[in-house]
């Protein structure tokens, strides 16, 4: 998200000419419902930012704009309109006719599109970026943003920063190109208004229960699932906690059916990619414990992940299968480069290797122009390596691979320096897993938070966005799998930013999960059963609907707050959906 995130309320300029007109638009888009001996500002419409001077402005008899004027204190201002977001489609329009003079900083059109949540909204979009500038007569724009089927509230607005005046008119917004002038408000499905029969039939018909009383009878449970995914190229795991027990357990049940029966190859941990690198090469001459902690994020350090690891340690010579991460990291990707890199034993390719050393030694200092100046130049020297091994026909499938994840975290230096839109850690990690998937023939398990897999977007470019461009890229190749549940206890860490350094010694604690009332899908779902497998596919044709929106809980490394209640159309989320009624923490390895 851009530097336009909250939104501030301010006094307006009082409009001196009067006149009515009422509008036969259910929204005044057009700004012509104004009467300024009454409003300060046309109807419905209102402010963020911190120019105070914001108002109404009849042009000619009958026709009234927007008008934005900056002040010598402000940073931006911008005159805005609330719609809601009762309507179904896939992609929204804002349209408008703008003009502007002596601007200095930039104007243009903004839309922002909340949810139920407290979290970011779930989309955001502004002509900022475009940095337009100057004098200009009226011209018409328009920005465009998919529209997330747990839209609550739309925000359209006229935007201006720092010195000028803008006037805005006309604003149109279209869904899927029908004006919403015209479309009939949908009234939200929520599980409040929904049959709570119906739901309870078409759940216990599209449900497989799941009994956890003995490992054999647990298999037989998940034979139609394994028989199902089996043949997918890529199957994501997920967890609405990280620090849930019995969601690794199962994980490991189902990822050691995977590789044995149906020919899995590959593991993907939401975990740093080169630390994974680096503990695949030590793992049979370091202890496991000590790998884990120098190379796992603290909340992976426990005895669930301990005993996947012990597997795969001893099995991944017979079931030919590698472990990697698909997350950031900039602490150790220079030393895996070079492990891989100096057998080649080349001058030249020294010299570019110690460019970029000497430049990772200045990567963090402190002065962020600067940082950023020399991150790029980290992105620039990881591309004359990777040109150099090209052009010599030396570069070898592995280095290939460490290059792209080298050049993945550096991106947004790059994307920086050419005014391109920033890249979220979901979509670098979903660059990551396709690129995997595509340049070999490896099945991939992926392991990673409910947030990351889902097949829509949740929050806008913060989480979602891994799950959907994967969904995207691979169609039905592309298979998620949620694991959620009602109540236990779960582990946490007190550090929310869990890449910030290289020292994953975070300790881990357990707290219980809050009550949640009837209303949230957990408790919905506790009335089927205490263990069972939803096919979300089956349930939308029992249910003949899948816009069903209700709240559930997606927390991450930290300790469970309001914010992590999150409303969603949990049927669309994902493929398949995994609920344990009570659960229990992980175990930490080291105290």
């Amino acid at each position: 998200m851009k530097v336009i995130k909250q939104t501030f309320y301010f006094l307006v300029l009082i409009i001196l000419i009067p006149i009515a007109v009422n509008s036969q638009n259910k929204y005044n888009l057009d700004f012509n419902d104004f009467n300024p001996e009454k409003e300060k500002m046309p109807t419905g419409w209102f402010k963020w930012g911190n120019f105070e001077n914001l108002s109404g402005e009849i042009i000619s008899e009958g026709n009234s704009v927007g008008k934005v004027v900056s002040d010598k204190d402000g940073k931006f201002g911008c005159i805005t309109y609330r719609i809601p977001a009762n309507y179904i489609g896939d992609t929204i329009v804002l349209s408008g006719r703008m003009k502007y003079e002596n601007v200095k900083g930039f104007v243009g059109l903004l839309m922002r599109i909340d949810g139920n949540s407290k979290k970011s909204p779930l989309a955001f979009k502004s002509m900022q970026n475009q940095k337009i500038r100057g004098t200009s007569d009226w011209k018409e724009y328009s920005i465009k943003l998919p529209f997330p089927s747990n839209a609550k509230t739309v925000f359209v607005g006229g935007i201006l920063g720092k010195k000028g005046v803008a006037w805005f008119d006309d604003f149109k917004v279209s869904i899927d190109g029908k004006d919403i002038q015209e479309l009939e408000e949908t009234k939200r499905i929520t599980l409040e208004n929904y049959n709570s029969n119906e739901l309870e039939s078409a759940l216990s018909k599209s449900s497989k229960k799941l009994d956890f009383s003995s490992e054999e009878i647990l298999r037989n449970s998940l034979d139609p699932l394994i028989e199902k995914i089996g043949v997918k190229k890529i199957v994501a795991i997920g967890e609405s906690t990280h620090g849930t027990s019995e969601f690794y357990r199962l994980r490991e049940t189902i990822t050691k059916r995977l590789i044995k029966e149906k020919g899995f190859s590959l593991v993907v941990l939401e975990n740093p990619y080169d630390d994974i690198e680096i503990l695949n090469k030590d793992l049979d001459k370091m202890p496991l414990d000590s790998l884990m902690r120098k190379h796992l994020f603290s909340i992976y350090q426990t005895q669930e992940i301990k005993s996947f690891l012990q597997w795969y340690k001893d099995n991944k010579t017979q079931y030919n299968i590698k472990f990697k991460g698909c997350d950031d990291s900039y602490w150790v990707f220079y030393e895996l480069l070079e492990d891989n890199i100096n057998p080649i034993n080349d001058k030249i390719l020294n010299k570019l290797l110690q460019e970029l050393e000497s430049n990772i030694a200045k990567s963090s200092i402190g002065n962020l122009k600067k940082e950023y100046r020399v991150n790029y130049s980290i992105y620039n020297n990881i591309l004359e390596i990777e040109n150099y091994l090209e052009s010599t026909k030396k570069i070898t499938k592995s280095i290939r691979e460490i290059l792209f994840n080298g050049k993945n975290t550096y991106i947004n230096y790059l994307n920086i320096k050419n005014q391109k839109p920033f890249q979220s850690r979901d979509e670098i990690m979903a660059d990551r897993i396709s690129f995997l998937a595509k340049n070999s023939d490896n099945k991939i398990i992926v392991w990673a938070h409910n947030a990351h897999i889902s097949n829509e977007i949740i929050i806008d470019n913060e989480i979602g966005i891994m799950g959907r461009d994967l969904k995207k890229d691979f169609n039905q190749d592309y298979y998620s799998i949620g694991l959620t549940t009602l109540k236990g206890s779960y582990s946490y860490m007190d550090e929310k930013f869990i890449n910030g350094d290289h020292s994953y010694k975070e300790k881990l604690k357990t707290e219980s999960f809050k009550p949640i009332d009837s209303l949230f899908w957990e408790n919905r779902l506790s009335i089927i059963n205490k263990s069972f497998i939803i096919d979300m596919k089956d349930l939308k044709n029992e249910l003949n609907t899948d816009e069903i929106i209700a709240p559930t809980r997606l927390i991450g490394y930290s300790k469970e707050s309001e914010e992590d209640i999150y409303y969603l159309q949990l049927i669309k989320n994902f493929d398949s959906l995994i609920f344990i009624e009570e659960t229990n923490a992980t175990k930490p390895i080291f105290e």
